[in-house]
């Protein structure tokens, strides 16, 4: 079987408070975009995760998937999974959530079980975080750590640019630095107002991300990954999860393809990408 697993951005992020087991509870609007991995599964004679053009972790969100699978639905199978990766790494674009994601309903049509999406977040959420909304797949306010998923029934669709540098930005260092910052908090209700009403004006003016200033501390080159990206004609610029993706906006179509070509000529990972659907 061969499936795609879509990356995530983050249009709104706050980070609420952190919690005593060490978990932060988030308040964020996330949607799907068009950065794609694929993935091939089949029946195998032991379980085998490989992934072309990068090394994973022998605790890889793809395995750990497997594992919760097989033991919560005692399945005897073993799954042979190969991965061809177009989501960079430590991006904030969710790329080892999207592929946990995938393989988990992957999994689970193979064998003929039917679950309620409810039911998956909750057995998602043991593997990472943003595993339930990959689950989701569409527009949606995402609270608690990850688990909590409230449909944005929206059918607004456009282009940004993503601009990854070559470094990334670890997400556990952004958090851990956190309430050493001077936490804000940005207004995630305004931003699901702007996604309901297809409102730009809005989104440009309310989006916001309460972990891109400890991210421009850890890398401050991201400074200049933002002021190449004003300078190429873009409206409105915001980092994607903890980093290190920049997401450029503009309503017109013209300046995002010019943007692009400049962009792509000083950073190696540079696309145009579709946001929800």
């Amino acid at each position: 079987m061969k499936v795609q697993a879509r990356a995530k951005i983050n249009l709104a992020l706050d980070v609420v408070e952190r919690m005593d087991n060490g978990y932060h509870s988030l308040d964020m609007i996330m949607a799907p975009i068009s950065i794609c991995d694929e993935i091939e599964i089949e029946v195998g004679i032991c379980d085998e995760v490989t992934c072309e053009g990068m090394k994973l972790p022998e605790n890889n969100t793809v395995s750990k998937m497997v594992q919760v699978l097989k033991e919560l639905y005692h399945l005897s199978s073993n799954y042979k999974i190969s991965i061809k990766k177009h989501i960079p790494a430590q991006a904030g674009l969710g790329g080892g959530s999207a592929d946990a994601a995938a393989v988990c309903k992957a999994i689970l049509q193979m064998e003929g079980i039917e679950e309620t999406e409810e039911n998956l977040y909750e057995i998602t959420k043991q593997v990472g975080a943003d595993v339930p909304f990959c689950i989701h797949d569409k527009w949606a306010r995402v609270k608690g750590i990850g688990e909590k998923i409230i449909p944005i029934e929206s059918d607004w669709q456009f282009n940004i640019i993503v601009v990854k540098p070559d470094f990334g930005i670890s997400t556990a260092n952004a958090f851990s630095k956190w309430k050493e910052s001077r936490p804000f908090h940005p207004d995630v209700d305004l931003v699901e107002s702007s996604i309901r009403e297809k409102n730009m004006d809005l989104l440009y003016q309310t989006m916001a991300n309460a972990l891109e200033p400890i991210a421009f501390e850890i890398e401050p080159e991201l400074n200049q990954v933002k002021m190449d990206m004003e300078d190429a004609g873009l409206v409105r610029i915001l980092m994607s999860g903890s980093g290190s993706s920049m997401l450029g906006f503009s309503v017109d179509e013209d300046v995002i393809q010019s943007a692009y070509e400049r962009l792509k000529e000083k950073y190696s990972f540079v696309q145009i990408v579709h946001v929800g659907g």
